[in-house]
């Protein structure tokens, strides 16, 4: 290793460290709100979410962590989940790549579920809790045969409330290949916990470029939670895109009224993104999804949204 490579490096790993520093112990990883049925990342949200495991950059932390690999420098990600009356989510993410060594990445949420009622048989309150979730996470990717890349992330998982404490060890598992326009990519969630999940996912990019049109589709498996989804992005412009997805649920959920449709937009400028998403979830609500994103290092986001 040079010594501008060894500068770049050390740099990389300063910063990498903040985040650490700065993610995981005030916030907590997304898979909390997998435990809803509502996972994490707008992009995939708004696609439907069955493609998620093939999508590639720091959202990726969030369903398979072989995705973070493949950026020229740090990205960042916050996003703000609002649902279900009162119910919100903060989360945020970043990967930093060290070339040969692979990429590396944090990503945390936390999220409070604040006056749970528990009532007798005849409809009197007992007594009211507050249930709070969270969770943080640290992911390391490496390629390998040019087209592959394998992903392992660990972290902790904290559940406390409504006569649950818990705490445990979330373990994930991912390889994502790339086969010119094709992506795939297969991971497991949650590994060491009592609801494991597995996602199987594809996509393809069917008109490259600033103006192309992408495609994806795949499944989520876990108990009580088995869903498949597919959806497109299109770019209109260089700089907007607008995303349709749709959910089909394996196992009945209950929600009544419309649901499943899933839409969003995103913008890009330069080095920042922004990203929305809308889920209906029929009586219950719905969910509403907004994300920045910054790239370091790159010219603009345009560049990197054509890499995903």
């Amino acid at each position: 290793m040079n010594t501008s490579n060894g500068k770049i490096f050390s740099v990389r790993m300063f910063v990498f460290a903040g985040m650490v520093a700065l993610l995981v112990p005030g916030l907590g990883m997304g898979k909390a709100l997998e435990e809803t049925g509502v996972g994490a990342g707008a992009r995939s949200l708004a696609i439907g979410e069955g493609g998620a495991a093939a999508l590639s950059g720091a959202e990726s932390l969030y369903w398979n962590p072989a995705g973070i690999l493949g950026g020229q420098g740090p990205e960042f990600i916050l996003g703000h989940t609002a649902w279900v009356e009162d119910l919100s989510t903060e989360a945020g993410a970043a990967v930093v790549p060290f070339g040969s060594l692979g990429s590396m990445g944090v990503c945390a949420s936390w999220q409070t579920y604040s006056g749970i009622e528990e009532r007798d048989s005849l409809g009197n309150l007992v007594k009211t809790y507050n249930l709070t979730t969270g969770s943080g996470s640290v992911a390391w990717a490496y390629p390998f045969m040019k087209r592959y890349s394998a992903g392992i992330s660990a972290g902790f998982l904290v559940q406390n409330g409504v006569k649950v404490n818990e705490t445990g060890i979330p373990l994930g598992l991912g390889v994502r290949a790339e086969f010119g326009d094709i992506a795939v990519g297969l991971s497991g969630q949650d590994l060491l916990s009592s609801r494991p999940a597995c996602n199987v996912s594809t996509s393809y990019r069917m008109i490259p470029g600033g103006y192309g049109l992408f495609l994806s589709g795949g499944a989520i498996i876990r108990e009580m939670e088995m869903r498949i989804g597919a959806g497109a992005e299109l770019a209109v412009v260089r700089m907007v895109k607008v995303r349709l997805g749709y959910q089909v649920p394996l196992e009945k959920t209950h929600l009544g009224g419309f649901s499943n449709l899933t839409a969003g937009f995103g913008l890009v400028y330069r080095a920042f993104g922004l990203d929305y998403a809308f889920l209906p979830l029929g009586d219950i609500g719905q969910v509403h999804r907004i994300q920045l994103t910054y790239r370091l290092g790159e010219g603009s986001a345009t560049e990197t949204a054509k890499q995903q």
